[in-house]
């Protein structure tokens, strides 16, 4: 088996008798509201990556499948994990797809010369307690005659987890880890000073990179890619890449390399070369990313105009009746959920605060912000909350700075 590499979360997998299966294909510039763009950037188009037997999309987010441009042919097969209200199916149908492969939890099914077994989120959230937690992503093993890999891509395992794969798959050839967490915090809390955002987005990424050095040495990969989740930010939002909770693979090789107590190979790959599992070697020479041409890139991508900044500016007196309407539906939504939310929720409107959700605890809040003309879109199903959220869309202001993950979950459910 051979990996090939693309961007981000996307690569083709060829196994031993050439069946290509293309990963989570994100090519063009501008998902999450138009603000995540490839770093380093792509020259890969999306005729280039037509020619596969068949494509595994791990779940919905812009990142993993890119709605806009997801334009392939009706007859290629689509591997999905097969489980609960799946929003990406849903979709998918929606958008004349229909020749799945659907596999359940700890499943396996074959495919030409592959065995492929899907898993469905490992836990709720790996790093924050949560009531309803990960609903919607997947990761896939793939195994041909001779070899074995486990794409994780954002489902990250906890450690019980890893104990469960290791005893089942025995010897994994490729194992790849997200290494990021891509979102709002700490980019995007106005409660944290410029000196506190950054020691958030250190604090967060030596988390990430620690639990790593807990889960390899019991999966004991013979080599581990850093994967996913790479993306910067531009528009208006590209100064807050220096606080996001994320950074290049190079970092994050270089920290497994001085602190993993293993002996998994730790690889890197750029766009279009390929990793042999089987002789355990990378069939080109690898070049590390340049940090200042990162930085040149990133500055170039500040002027870049977002879709909603076209739109004309809302009536504010009509999304105030929108949010009365969806004050109802939504109070009824997270009575169904079950959720007990500490926060209480606001939206800002020209400096009002607007109570949208009420929260158990009367000292915690959390003030949320963002262009009027996004939020007429999400109001409306045009944009998604969730989306402009990862996308460093809305800014959040909470008292105090705890993380009340289920508040974030439900405005999923925040529309009309």
């Amino acid at each position: 088996m051979k990996f090939k590499f693309i961007g981000n979360a996307c690569g083709i997998f060829t196994g031993c008798k050439g069946t290509k299966i293309l990963c989570d294909p994100w090519i063009v510039n501008g998902v999450f509201e138009g603000s995540w763009f490839h770093y380093p950037p792509l020259d890969t188009k999306i005729d280039d990556i037509q020619d596969v037997d068949a494509i595994y999309v791990s779940h919905i987010h812009p990142d993993h499948y890119d709605h806009r441009n997801f334009n392939f042919s009706k007859n290629i097969p689509i591997i999905l994990l097969d489980e609960g209200g799946n929003f990406l199916k849903k979709n998918l149908v929606t958008n004349g797809y229909n020749n799945f492969i659907e596999i359940k939890n700890d499943e396996s099914k074959e495919f030409n010369e592959f065995s492929l077994t899907m898993y469905k989120p490992f836990t709720g959230h790996l790093y924050e307690e949560s009531l309803l937690g990960n609903l919607i992503d997947s990761s896939l093993v793939l195994r041909d005659q001779k070899t074995t890999a486990i794409n994780f891509n954002d489902n990250t395992p906890d450690i019980e987890s890893c104990k469960k794969l290791k005893e089942k798959f025995k010897d994994i050839d490729l194992a790849m880890l997200n290494y990021n967490a891509a979102g709002s915090y700490p980019s995007c809390y106005q409660n944290l000073s410029e000196v506190e955002k950054i020691k958030e987005h250190n604090r967060i990424l030596k988390r990430n990179f620690d639990h790593l050095c807990s889960i390899i040495p019991i999966l004991k990969p013979k080599a581990v890619l850093p994967f996913a989740g790479a993306y910067v930010l531009g528009g208006k939002n590209f100064y807050k890449n220096k606080y996001l909770g994320t950074t290049t693979w190079d970092v994050c090789a270089k920290y497994l390399n001085d602190n993993l107590e293993d002996n998994s190979k730790i690889i890197c790959l750029r766009e279009n070369q390929t990793y042999d599992l089987l002789s355990q070697k990378s069939l080109e020479k690898y070049e590390k990313v340049n940090p200042e041409h990162m930085k040149k890139y990133i500055k170039g991508l500040k002027d870049i105009k977002y879709e909603y900044e076209h739109d004309e500016h809302p009536d504010v007196d009509e999304l105030k009746k929108d949010l009365d309407l969806i004050k109802r539906k939504f109070s009824e939504k997270i009575k169904k959920l079950s959720l007990k939310i500490q926060s209480n929720v606001y939206l800002n409107i020209n400096d009002e605060n607007i109570k949208i959700i009420n929260g158990k605890n009367p000292d915690q809040k959390l003030i949320c912000s963002m262009d009027l003309r996004l939020l007429k879109r999400i109001i409306h199903k045009k944009s998604h909350w969730n989306n402009a959220e990862v996308g460093g869309h809305i800014e959040f202001f909470r008292d105090p700075n705890k993380m009340d993950p289920d508040v974030h979950t439900s405005l999923s459910f925040f529309h009309l």
